[in-house]
């Protein structure tokens, strides 16, 4: 049970950054943006959670570096991510 309980818990900590991430993006804050997406990386690296790194690290490139304006596409790879977390998160351990 308890590996189920830490498993949720670690999806619901890397779902509150990408909402995080679309939160700042929306408000124009896109350094915010960037710092929250590479933490969803970095989540989902430790936590081994493979088959969302590649959406996540889509985010993160068409955000580009900081200072810059986002690449066309940024908001549909929040949306992609977003969707790839809900799938993460049922899948069975």
């Amino acid at each position: 049970m308890k590996l189920r309980e830490d498993h949720i818990l670690t999806i619901a900590e890397i779902v509150q950054d990408a909402a995080a991430t679309n939160d700042a993006a929306l408000v124009g804050d896109f350094d915010e943006a960037r710092f929250r997406a590479q933490l969803v990386v970095d989540k989902l690296e430790a936590a081994g959670l493979s088959k969302g790194i590649d959406s996540a690290l889509r985010v993160v490139g068409l955000l580009g570096p900081v200072g810059t304006r986002p690449r066309p596409g940024y908001g549909e790879a929040m949306l992609h991510l977003a969707n790839r977390l809900d799938v993460l998160g049922f899948d069975p351990l």
